[in-house]
């Protein structure tokens, strides 16, 4: 006897229907019993009995292997007709016909599987052939239940398909809620790592940015300083913006001379070079382009990035770095510039050589060197993104070689308008004695802004963190400053305690936050932003832009001789900032001028000192 797997009860609206189908096929056929039986794994059960007469009760159970009827249509699922069991000894201890019930007809009932739900049954005392008619109605009452078990089972399905549906939906929203608890997770580590990573940044380059302003003989030294540390944050910032997916693709192509550009990369290069005892080789082509339009900070990351990579994996041998240019490889005033980056270092193997380009991938041999894993896909990101292309070549043990061809527009020395400052700019004075709060818990950072605030002409007042400042606050021996610079996180109180101090004791000074953190939001009711590390001329442009001018303490002097003024375009661009009120692009702007222009370095001393002044007018005149 087949034991039958866990199929759905059936509804108690159902079995009140079939009892009173089973009561009216009972008193219809003439029968004192006519009974549904369901199969368990050992028993028949009276689920339905219908009849005056009948000795079944539902409920009742009996043993399978008894010798019932019932037993022999669910092992054969075919209709069993007896008519006397008396008449053959097949039935002897049968059950039914010791209660009595001496002819049978029966059907099975199967669910929609095929597997056995019980039986339906007429059974008499009586010797009874049951006519055709009474077969057909029994027949009939089957098709009927069976009908209603394939509801049963279609319902059960339905409902194991919503409950899982349900179940599946509870386990894709708690790993909804997991992946964006690890994706938060992930975004304040990655932004606590570019904080803690940038804030050094700031002592770096803005005391190489003072010494350029200095006659100290290291100021020339102070730029391949500050130089270094700006390339060092953009590595950093994109490896914290690569890690987190949001790497902004925005390229910003600007005239450079390509000599220059070049000199400065080959001046790294070989301190690159000899931290592993290595020589390093510039070669450049005949005719190249003296100016071209590039992003030269993404382009300096390309090159940066094969150039350190070269230098990492090469041991007291041999770097070069070699440029040069197709003018027919691209349209008409463009060229196809061409870069090359040689070593005669350990080589890569060719099975790794597919994956270089891969996040993170590191071949084997290089897993006791320092580095992410992203040198190289941040450098093929760029390339494509420049509509360049790139080529690798290399042997184990005979070195590699990348080339790289990415195509630029040629420039001319009237595009020149935008480079950095040259070591003899003047640090303008326009604090005039006002006093500021620094607040900021890294020393190096605070003694930093502190210099470079107090050879601005500031009085500074300083603290450690947003708990002692607020203790100041609170002991009243302060007074009222024209602005405060505070850090976002800081041990006890926070930027933004912070801000609601300055808020509530000093209403209208303005508030400005300084912070390595890219978080949205983070800059929420403060004047200004400063981003790690603190540029110099960044930092005076949003103090001039917040601070009202002071007054003239003397009267102007006398009418200098005519400044050597830019070309049209140059000037074109200097209206559009002012326009704009683009205070920090126009110091950008000058200090490129003076840098990249020589001859124009007395009007762009005239325009910063101007932008100081926060005095539009001036502005304006200037550039009429």
């Amino acid at each position: 006897m087949p034991v039958p797997p866990a199929y759905p009860d059936v509804p108690e609206r159902l079995l009140a229907q079939w009892q009173e189908l089973m009561n009216m096929l009972a008193l219809d056929c003439q029968v004192p019993s006519a009974l549904i039986m369901r199969l368990h794994p050992a028993e028949l059960e009276v689920l339905i009995s219908g009849g005056d007469g009948s000795p079944y009760h539902a409920g009742e159970r009996e043993r399978l292997s008894s010798g019932l009827y019932c037993e022999h249509v669910i092992a054969t699922r075919a209709r069993l007709l007896v008519p006397n069991a008396l008449a053959d000894p097949a039935w002897d201890d049968n059950p039914d016909v010791a209660l009595g019930m001496i002819s049978y007809l029966g059907y099975p009932l199967l669910w929609p599987d095929g597997e056995p739900f019980g039986t339906v049954c007429l059974l008499d005392r009586e010797e009874n052939a049951y006519s055709a008619a009474i077969d057909g109605k029994l027949a009939l009452f089957r098709r009927i239940v069976e009908s209603n078990l394939s509801l049963i089972f279609e319902t059960a399905g339905h409902r194991r398909t919503i409950a899982a549906l349900t179940e599946s939906q509870q386990q894709l929203h708690e790993a909804v809620l997991r992946a964006n608890a690890a994706d938060r997770t992930k975004t304040d580590f990655l932004a606590r790592v570019g904080h803690d990573l940038r804030a050094p940044l700031t002592a770096i380059i803005g005391y190489a940015q003072l010494l350029q302003e200095s006659d100290a003989p290291a100021a020339r030294h102070a730029q391949v300083i500050e130089r270094s540390g700006k390339h060092m944050l953009t590595l950093i910032n994109d490896l914290v913006e690569y890690a987190s997916g949001s790497l902004r693709d925005e390229l910003v192509p600007l005239p450079h001379r390509l000599a220059g550009f070049i000199d400065g990369i080959a001046r790294e290069a070989e301190m690159l070079a000899r931290r592993n005892g290595n020589r390093f080789r510039l070669r450049l082509g005949a005719d190249l382009p003296p100016v071209v339009f590039i992003d030269a900070r993404r382009l300096r990351q390309i090159i940066g990035n094969l150039l350190d990579n070269a230098a990492k994996f090469t041991h007291r041998g041999s770097l070069a770095l070699i440029v040069n240019h197709r003018p027919g490889s691209a349209p008409d005033g463009h060229t196809t510039l061409e870069i090359e980056v040689r070593d005669n270092g350990c080589g890569i193997s060719a099975e790794d050589q597919p994956r270089l380009f891969e996040p993170f991938f590191r071949c084997d041999d290089s897993r006791r060197i320092e580095g992410t894993g992203l040198g190289l896909p941040i450098v093929d990101l760029w390339v494509k993104r420049m509509g360049g292309q790139l080529r690798l070549d290399s042997r184990p043990n005979a070195g590699t070689r990348v080339r790289v061809g990415i195509p630029v527009r040629v420039g001319s020395e009237r595009d020149i308008g935008a480079a950095e400052p040259g070591p003899d700019a003047p640090a303008p004075r326009f604090g005039d004695g006002r006093r500021l709060w620094v607040i900021e818990d890294m020393a190096a950072t605070r003694s930093f802004l502190i210099a470079a605030l107090e050879e601005a002409g500031f009085v500074v007042d300083s603290a450690a963190d947003g708990q002692i400042f607020l203790e100041r606050l609170r002991a009243g021996d302060t007074a009222r400053p024209s602005l405060v610079l505070t850090d976002l996180n800081m041990p006890g109180a926070d930027g933004h305690a912070v801000l609601a101090a300055v808020r509530e004791r000093w209403p209208g000074v303005p508030v400005v936050l300084l912070t390595g953190q890219s978080l949205s939001g983070a800059s929420r009711g403060f004047d200004a932003r400063l981003p790690k590390p603190i540029d110099v001329a960044r930092l005076r442009a949003t103090l001039a832009g917040l601070l009202p001018p002071t007054p003239p303490k003397s009267p102007k002097p006398a009418r200098r001789a005519p400044v050597r003024r830019p070309g049209a375009e140059a000037l074109a661009r200097m209206r559009a900032l002012v326009a704009l009120g683009a205070l920090t692009d126009l110091v950008e702007w000058a200090e490129a001028l003076a840098a990249e222009a020589p001859g124009h370095a007395d009007f762009a001393r005239e325009v910063l000192a101007t932008a100081e002044r926060w005095d539009l007018e001036a502005l304006q005149a200037l550039c009429r």
